[in-house]
């Protein structure tokens, strides 16, 4: 077995991250209809963090973090490596559990096992790396969650996955293989499957990782016309600075103390905050502003 079948089999195995991350519908069609009833139906959900702390071998990573995202929002979380922002998003889709503090969506407290029960909303994450599994096509990729969990007949999903490569400016490439993509191509289908479960709340991982400045412009473009035709809450977890401030409704600045400040694209843009000014100079120009 190859090293990248091993890597297919934890991801998509029983405790594999996809395994976490699908969630909400049973195994049956309910019959007369192409998809179970509830999965066209989607909605922005909200998002209350309250006191987060999360530490790995006694170093903290999180520090009384307090967050609140409303319905619909584009919300980025910008910051240096190693403040902790992918841990947050993993907190979030309860990939993490931490030490101390509460998440609520849609006013449920995640990890309050007394409220155990069927969620009433879906998410999806986009991966830094994408994720995808080298052995299936583009399309195979897109319509992966929705023949596993059997959510609609084989002749919607064909249609669901040509939409949703549609949306990411990918139309006709679904009989494409993953090593046939470029890595701004991969990124985009990696959105598509997220997009495929219909969620009511979308998470991007460093979504420019390794990405050229052009085609980080593009995949923000990309980004821009889902959130102008789609109704859900998108997190985005960033160290690219314009690419934050062109996407986001408000963002929050985050070092190794938690959280710095959180406004609008202009409100960070002109911030008087010392911390947040360093991270613009640093960031934009390459050098350190003053304090």
């Amino acid at each position: 077995m190859t090293a990248s079948d091993k890597n297919e089999k934890k991801t998509r195995g029983k405790n594999g991250i996809l395994h976490k991350l699908t969630h909400g519908f049973t195994a049956s069609i309910f019959e007369g209809c192409d998809c179970q009833s509830n999965y066209e139906q989607s909605r922005g959900v909200s998002i209350r963090i309250e006191n987060l702390n999360k530490s790995f071998n006694g170093n903290p990573v999180l520090k009384d973090i307090n967050l609140e995202i409303n319905p619909g929002e584009t919300f980025s979380i910008i910051g240096p490596s190693g403040t902790g922002k992918s841990v947050l998003l993993k907190h979030i889709v309860r990939l993490e559990k931490p030490d101390s503090g509460h998440i609520y969506i849609d006013g449920h407290d995640i990890y309050d096992l007394s409220e155990e029960r069927e969620r009433e909303y879906r998410y999806s994450m986009v991966f830094q790396s994408s994720a995808l599994f080298n052995s299936l096509t583009v399309g195979e990729n897109v319509g992966l969650w929705l023949r596993e969990k059997r959510v609609c007949i084989e002749s919607r999903i064909r249609r669901i996955i040509r939409e949703k490569l549609r949306l990411v400016g990918l139309e006709g490439k679904e009989n494409m293989m993953t090593s046939e993509l470029s890595g701004g191509m991969k990124k985009r289908v990696a959105i598509a499957r997220s997009l495929a479960m219909n969620p009511d709340l979308i998470l991007y991982d460093e979504p420019t990782a390794e990405l050229d400045p052009v085609t980080s412009d593009e995949l923000a473009r990309v980004i821009m016309d889902l959130k102008s035709q789609l109704d859900l809450t998108t997190i985005i977890v960033s160290h690219d600075l314009n690419f934050a401030l062109y996407l986001s409704d408000r963002v929050a600045m985050m070092n190794p103390n938690g959280v710095v400040e959180i406004g609008t694209p202009e409100q960070i843009k002109h911030s008087q905050n010392p911390v947040i000014r360093n991270f613009i100079y640093t960031t934009t120009k390459g050098i350190k502003g003053d304090d």
